[in-house]
């Protein structure tokens, strides 16, 4: 196993299967380690200020205190720790509520455990992981309101407007890389680059540009 520090989470769910299953899913991997398992948001609020996990995978629908108030909530006092939305709800209203919210990624309970995992490593190494359908949604949302419109300006390359593209979409890097037959620092190398020119810092904040928002 590797020195470098295993990036620490804590999970807040309220269907103990589904929590079990998680448990277990990040106890596998080396390079994660579980910190705590919560069944509702308000017993997250009250333990994860004091352990601060490097990201918290958060359910949307819980009793006593749903996900989106408690990311709020959270985000507010727990500035260094990163939070991954995870629930079976693609609708617009919860995903634009939740990356309002703080939420740094959104994945649905459809996600194989290797997207689950993919997700998080994106998330903890400076991405905005989003499943598919959820970043197809974030796309016609801002399509609806205004079309595509990027300045010339910008000097994106062919290749940084494919990459773009496939950010749009809500692949993850692995994913883009697979697409487009190159490695994946590659694609890191082409998403700093093109960050830079559209003076944006994640995911999100770039596909707005994209879409002219």
């Amino acid at each position: 196993m590797s020195h470098t520090a295993r990036i620490r989470i804590t999970l807040v769910e309220d269907d103990p299967v589904i929590r079990e299953s998680l448990a277990e899913l990040i106890a596998s991997d080396d390079r994660l380690q579980l910190v705590q398992a919560h069944p509702n948001g308000a017993h997250a609020l009250e333990q994860i200020p004091k352990d601060r996990p490097d990201v918290v995978l958060m359910d949307i629908n819980m009793p006593l205190m749903d996900g989106i108030e408690c990311v709020a909530r959270l985000s507010a006092v727990s500035s260094t720790t990163q939070f991954l939305m995870y629930t079976m709800y693609d609708d617009d209203q919860r995903v634009f509520e939740a990356l309002k919210a703080g939420a740094n990624g959104y994945i649905l309970k459809s996600s194989t455990p290797d997207q689950i995992l993919d997700a998080i490593l994106e998330l903890h190494h400076g991405g905005a992981p989003m499943s598919t359908a959820v970043a197809r949604r974030v796309v016609a949302h801002f399509r609806a309101r205004e079309e595509r419109s990027l300045p010339a300006d910008h000097g994106l390359s062919e290749r940084e407007h494919m990459v773009l593209e496939l950010l749009a979409q809500g692949m993850l890097y692995k994913e883009i890389a697979d697409r487009l037959g190159i490695s994946t620092g590659t694609v890191k190398q082409h998403i700093h680059r093109l960050y830079g020119k559209l003076h944006v810092t994640n995911r999100t904040e770039a596909v707005n540009k994209y879409y002219g928002r």
